[in-house]
């Protein structure tokens, strides 16, 4: 791994593009740095590993995630959450503190939405008690926490298996209240940006849910229309049936 990491910053000076990193860091929500490589270029030189990485023990595969998360450069931090990612099947709740040191250090739905969806699923299958993370989560005093609290369960959902609904309906209605975000950003930019990323998860989740269950995020968007962001709402109801789609316009 120490030459596969120094052959990968090789690889990444060689294919910087400033103008590109720029963008990026802005659209990203960066406070790191960026070399400016194209995702499809980092795909190609990481997929020339995954077959080592996956076989590398899990203590050694954890060993250099997070060598490579306390990394200045936000590629270098994207090839430690690959790692963690192609095992991810053999993390179990044991391993939770590093994950949850990954989670609270993102600060940005690029590395989150790559952590906490696809992680959380394999680990809440094979254990419950991850679910009291969670419910830690949805109280944390950082949106993009709470955010992961509300698509660690995006996955079940997707695919119509497992999954606790309720609980993400509870989730879901505690954060319609947004006074907390007023009182945590007093920052204007700030302020908007938590809110739509807390509005966005909850829409998301429940569009995904509707793909297998349209009658349980029909009822869900029913009760709470008036209570509910127009954004949540709306991406929520995106995918029901045409009909029942109707039926919430007429509400």
């Amino acid at each position: 791994m120490p030459k596969v990491i120094k052959d990968y910053q090789t690889y990444l000076k060689k294919h910087t593009n400033p103008k590109r990193a720029i963008k990026e860091k802005a659209y990203l929500y960066s406070d790191l740095k960026h070399y400016g490589v194209s995702t499809g270029e980092k795909r190609k030189f990481k997929k020339k590993y995954d077959k080592q990485i996956k076989e590398l023990p899990k203590k050694e595969a954890l060993k250099w995630a997070k060598k490579l998360w306390g990394m200045p450069y936000f590629e270098e931090r994207s090839f430690g959450l690959r790692i963690l990612n192609l095992h991810k099947e053999n993390l179990d709740l044991s391993d939770m503190p590093v994950i949850e040191k990954f989670m609270r250090e993102s600060k940005g739905w690029a590395f989150l939405d790559s952590l906490i969806i696809p992680l959380m699923h394999p680990l809440i299958k094979k254990d419950k008690k991850a679910y009291t993370y969670l419910k830690k989560w949805i109280k944390g005093d950082d949106f993009w926490i709470r955010r992961s609290a509300l698509l660690a369960q995006l996955l079940f959902f997707r695919e119509g298996k497992g999954g606790d609904k309720k609980l993400f309906f509870k989730f879901a209605v505690s954060q319609f209240d947004e006074s907390w975000i007023d009182k945590l950003y007093k920052d204007k930019l700030i302020n908007k940006r938590a809110k739509f990323f807390i509005r966005k998860a909850i829409g998301w989740t429940l569009r995904e849910m509707s793909l297998n269950d349209p009658q349980t995020v029909y009822n869900f968007l029913r009760e709470n229309k008036s209570e509910m962001s127009g954004l949540s709402f709306r991406e929520g109801s995106r995918r029901l049936p045409v009909k029942l789609q109707e039926n919430l316009k007429a509400l």
